[in-house]
């Protein structure tokens, strides 16, 4: 009996001790995208981005028409303190933050530009930082992205050899190179469009998901919308408006999984509070 017992309390002292570890090791893993700040001049300015938990690779890219830079934070929930930034200095027309994806989770960090930047990151231990700068050709930023001067260069540079590989064969051969045309393919079809003018807002969506549907109107409005989990798994078929931004979303909203707040005046808007709604209440 005395034997038993000695196992008995050894076990339980091993549980004990071990249970602190297990418990935390969960909590270590959880990464949160918590503040941003900017810093710097016009001509030289700095996105500072503050994470928390795990270190977390960041995915950028930068998109034109309009131009922005796009920070993506795979694995990483957005921090109920993280909000969206209205900057108008130099170059950095304002900053959009939220939950672009819930499973897997991924913040987006939305940098709306004047015109296009070149951006170098550097990260840290609990930061990342964007560093923006005027666009010069054939400049290439550390990102791996190539900035769009020569992009353009490259291209033309390209159709140059053609035209050259073209002209030597034809010199040779002595026989006549017919021009040849092919017309490019058309772009695909957006599958959301938003506009948003004088307070109106449209909205057209094919087969598009909510969460897309929300993140146009928070680019176009420049309004706070923190996109709500299971956003992304719902798909949304409208052509709505031109009408003002409440009553559009409104009707974008109602039937939805999701109460909404509008916060602003009639013809603009600041914020939408979404929430999903208790499946059990009517």
């Amino acid at each position: 009996m005395p034997r038993f017992f000695y196992f008995g309390a050894l076990l339980g002292i091993a549980a004990i001790l071990c249970s602190p570890i297990c418990a935390q090791t969960p909590a270590a893993g959880n990464a949160r995208v918590q503040h941003v700040m900017v810093r710097g001049t016009s001509d030289a300015m700095e996105v500072e981005i503050q994470t928390s938990g795990a270190l977390v690779e960041p995915d950028t890219q930068a998109i034109t028409g309009p131009d922005r830079i796009i920070v993506d934070f795979p694995g990483a929930l957005p921090d109920a303190e993280l909000r969206a930034l209205k900057v108008n200095r130099g170059a950095l027309r304002g900053i959009r933050a939220g939950l672009f994806f819930n499973n897997p989770p991924i913040t987006r960090v939305v940098l709306d530009l004047a015109e296009p930047q070149s951006y170098r990151i550097a990260a840290s231990q609990n930061a990342i930082v964007v560093k923006l700068g005027p666009v010069k050709p054939g400049r290439v930023t550390t990102a791996g992205a190539t900035a769009p001067g020569l992009a353009r260069a490259t291209l033309q540079n390209a159709s140059m050899a053609t035209s050259a590989n073209v002209a030597v064969s034809a010199a040779v051969s002595s026989t006549p190179v017919p021009a040849v045309s092919e017309a490019p393919p058309p772009p695909p079809k957006p599958a959301v469009t938003v506009t948003f003018e004088n307070g109106m807002l449209r909205i057209h969506a094919e087969k598009a998901t909510l969460a897309q549907v929300l993140f146009e109107v928070q680019r176009e409005t420049r309004a706070e919308i923190a996109i709500p989990a299971g956003a992304e798994q719902e798909q949304v078929v409208a052509d709505l408006g031109p009408a003002p931004a409440r009553d559009v979303l409104a009707a974008l909203l109602n039937g939805s999984a999701y109460n909404f707040i509008f916060v602003g005046e009639e013809l603009t808007l600041e914020r939408v509070i979404l929430t999903r709604r208790d499946p059990n209440s009517f």
